[in-house]
């Protein structure tokens, strides 16, 4: 019989938490795209509305049976939805797009998963396909434009008037022209589409206010970078750095790894040079 040494159990450790790391990461990685929350916390929702009103005809299974079979169902939807989202939305953008791919193609085997899902619970009954299909696809169309008017409801970030600002004292006309940030002791180093750079007197929290209309992610506790400003990802040793229009690296630091893998910044191949 095969015996296991005593440094074998030792070797296991690093694997699992290697494992542990990545699947926090990915969780991360999820947490962070366009919807997702939102579209769980309504799928959880989903479940307690069917199961209180008996939806499409399960008012006849007992109240237990019910519960189970809409958890199991819905819940199974949400898992794929959210494994849709993680590989097609990199960018808020992309939402709508995946959105309406995905009701095709996440609604289409649901004919064959409620008989399947019944039939854990006792329950043995013909299903429609194409009722089914419309029936899903209303849902789909409901929940998302629901989704959406929740989103563009919601409270919106106090944005300072670009002509009364720090950057607009410190010559900058057009908070466009912003590529990048860096915190300097009390001082920012503002990175400019134009290449130059400059040193601001000011607190990187009140810069990013400022900067609060400009479509881009803060990466560090020091740093934010434009979508426009982004040249690429490059990796130094075990850390991730983002290369600006201008060569500039700005790190990349483990609290904000999963928002920017999330905008698929970390796929991109810097152009230019690299400073």
């Amino acid at each position: 019989m095969a015996t296991l040494s005593p440094d074998q159990p030792e070797r296991r450790r690093p694997r699992n938490r290697g494992f542990a790391k990545a699947a926090r990461n990915f969780a991360k990685w999820v947490a962070a795209l366009p919807g997702i929350v939102r579209l769980t916390a309504s799928g959880l929702a989903a479940i307690v509305l069917a199961t209180i009103t008996g939806a499409f005809g399960t008012i006849a299974m007992a109240y237990p049976a019910r519960f189970g079979f809409w958890s199991l169902l819905i819940g199974w939807n949400i898992a794929k939805w959210i494994a849709w989202f993680a590989w097609r939305v990199r960018r808020p953008r992309d939402w709508r797009r995946a959105a309406a791919i995905g009701a095709l193609l996440i609604n289409l085997p649901l004919p064959l998963e409620i008989p399947l899902a019944l039939r854990l619970f006792g329950v043995s009954t013909a299903i429609d396909p194409a009722r089914t299909w419309i029936e899903a696809a209303a849902i789909s169309v409901t929940l998302f434009v629901a989704l959406f008017l929740a989103r563009r409801a919601g409270p919106a970030k106090a944005v300072i008037p670009a002509d009364t600002g720090i950057l607009f004292r410190a010559g900058i006309r057009d908070l466009a022209d912003v590529h990048g940030l860096r915190a300097e002791d009390h001082y920012c180093r503002v990175h400019l589409a134009d290449g130059r750079t400059l040193l601001v007197l000011a607190r990187f929290a009140d810069l990013r206010a400022e900067l609060a209309g400009i479509d881009g992610e803060q990466v560090h506790r020091g740093a934010w970078v434009a979508a426009a400003g982004m040249n690429g990802a490059v990796r130094d040793r075990r850390a991730w750095r983002l290369v600006l229009s201008d060569g500039t690296r700005l790190p990349v630091s483990e609290t904000y790894l999963a928002v920017v893998r999330a905008r698929g910044w970390l796929k991109i191949k810097p152009k230019l040079g690299v400073a």
